[in-house]
């Protein structure tokens, strides 16, 4: 149902914002932002009426709408009695901006749109209201996070949409089949050690977990990327103490950096163990090669974001498994690679961020600060969680208000709320290493993406992918051999020429100062 949501989400930004810019454009609303001397903080003394957008769709016969949805109701009282806001939502099947009906709280998946109408000054700068009003608005900012609030441009001044929040956690996790630890007499693994003995009890015993399809057992699914389908692994073997600038230099080629060669070592060994997939390079991420071994039931464990095997309802993984083994196949969570600290990290590279829902204010909005205070409301989870609570028997899915946070649902008659419940606690486990790849961040200061004017398209990701490939896949007792003619391959394919250019583009930058493009 979420991944519906998204694909219907991402069908409006070109009408609504076409029709933003043209109502802004031809002057057909001004916008003149209300005094806010009769504001506390918290409330205004007067009522302030605004306008947000609501996506419209729903898959049920009903009479309600957006604005009729018990969810919609709840939010409307709650807004009145807490901030003496009124709010009203607009439909996105309802705009029409010929007869002047738009929303003053807006949003698109179009960045690029959005871009070219701030620059045309159709959409409003937030950022001396986020400044000014900043001991107001501490829900929104600690629920998307201060500092990413800031991150729509290079300027710090100029904050013209929000990217709302997924509240899908980021790391990836381990999923391993629970029903064949309960078969084999398994516990849960905790650590690598543990879980490699998994993985190879899984092998060893594959008759008795597949029966008359033994031999299409997978103890560890891994693709042809496998700096992705084993991300855990890896960041578990990469030293967080590392610096900004050694980050930022390695940052392009993040396999090089040190460590990552422990990680490929595993894999080798394990490769060598019949534990992974023999044909793992042939695997393209997503495809049907990718998926269909988990949902046949052929796999022990491997490495995903903690909704992979939840979304999408009735086409789920998880449902797919069910249907084709039973109920009682099913998988649990858990967190194996520990980093040499002890913790289980992610390494989480910062950028600007050009994905995701955008939420803006058009030059239409005649109250900024109250609509800001709106998105500030339905940003405190407390109050995220009595919208919830509200949406039990509502047609109208409630995320279509909460504009700054897009959650995952839980489908209970698929697969039970426990299983994702467990899934989405393990990956909240996860720290995240917040280092650059494509920024650094000093304060006010952000460090734009270094553009080397040099075509790597020939290069990457080809060269990595042979790289890994090559040293996953050395013969036994080959692995220092190959991983050092492989490494030298991969550095001189243009990964030394590329970290050149980024120490001295830090050099400048960060060093003497320079902060203007070459």
């Amino acid at each position: 149902m979420f991944n519906q949501f998204k694909h219907r989400l991402q069908r409006l930004p070109v009408r609504i914002t076409a029709m933003i810019l043209i109502c802004s454009l031809t002057g057909m609303l001004c916008s003149c932002a209300r005094d806010p001397r009769d504001f506390d903080g918290v409330r205004f003394s007067r009522t302030r009426k605004i306008t947000v957008l609501a996506d419209s769709w729903t898959d049920e016969a009903t009479a309600l709408d957006v604005n009729t949805s018990s969810v919609a109701g709840y939010i409307h009282e709650k807004l009145l009695e807490e901030c003496n806001i009124d709010v009203e939502f607009i439909g996105s099947d309802k705009l029409d901006v010929h007869n002047g009906i738009v929303a003053d709280i807006s949003y698109t998946n179009d960045y690029n749109q959005l871009s070219s109408f701030y620059r045309m000054g159709a959409v409003i700068n937030l950022s001396q209201y986020l400044d000014e009003y900043s001991y107001a608005l501490t829900d929104l900012t600690d629920y998307l996070g201060g500092e990413n609030i800031r991150y729509c441009s290079d300027d710090p001044s100029e904050i013209w949409y929000l990217t709302a929040k997924d509240d899908c956690p980021e790391s990836r996790i381990t999923f391993i089949r629970s029903d064949w630890l309960d078969k084999l007499g398994l516990e849960k693994p905790s650590n690598i050690e543990e879980f490699h003995n998994c993985l190879t009890a899984f092998r060893d015993n594959s008759e008795l977990l597949l029966g008359e399809d033994a031999s299409s057992i997978i103890p560890f699914f891994i693709d042809s990327e496998p700096n992705i389908s084993a991300k855990p692994l890896f960041d578990s073997c990469l030293d967080t103490s590392i610096s900004d600038r050694e980050f930022f230099d390695s940052g392009y080629c993040r396999i090089a950096q040190d460590g990552y060669e422990e990680g490929l070592r595993i894999l080798n060994q394990w490769y060598l163990e019949a534990l992974v997939p023999d044909g793992f390079m042939n695997i393209r991420p997503s495809s049907k090669e990718s998926y269909e071994p988990i949902e046949n039931g052929f796999v022990g464990a491997f490495c995903a974001k903690c909704d992979y095997l939840y979304a999408n309802g009735e086409n789920s993984h998880i449902k797919a498994l069910h249907d084709a083994c039973g109920e009682e196949a099913d998988y649990v969570a858990v967190n194996t690679f520990a980093d040499r600290y002890g913790s289980y990290t992610a390494w989480q590279e910062d950028y600007l961020h050009e994905d995701g829902t955008k939420i803006f204010l058009p030059s239409a909005c005649s109250d900024p600060l109250a609509c800001l205070v709106y998105l500030n409301w339905i940003s405190d989870p407390e109050n995220i969680e009595s919208v919830r609570e509200h949406a039990s028997d509502d047609p109208f899915t409630y995320d279509r208000y909460l504009l700054t946070g897009r959650e995952m649902y839980v489908d209970k008659d698929i697969y039970g709320e426990s299983s994702y419940k467990t899934a989405r606690q393990t990956a909240d486990e996860v720290e995240f290493i917040h280092h650059c790849n494509m920024c650094v961040r000093y304060g006010p200061d952000v460090f734009p993406y270094v553009d080397t004017g040099i075509d790597y398209s020939a290069l990457y990701p080809d060269s990595a992918k042979t790289y890994l490939v090559n040293v996953i896949t050395a013969g036994e007792g080959e692995f220092d051999d190959v991983f050092n003619t492989q490494y030298e391959a991969y550095i001189g394919s243009g990964a030394e020429i590329l970290y050149l250019v980024r120490d001295n583009e830090w050099d400048k930058v960060m060093v003497r100062g320079n902060r203007k493009p070459d």
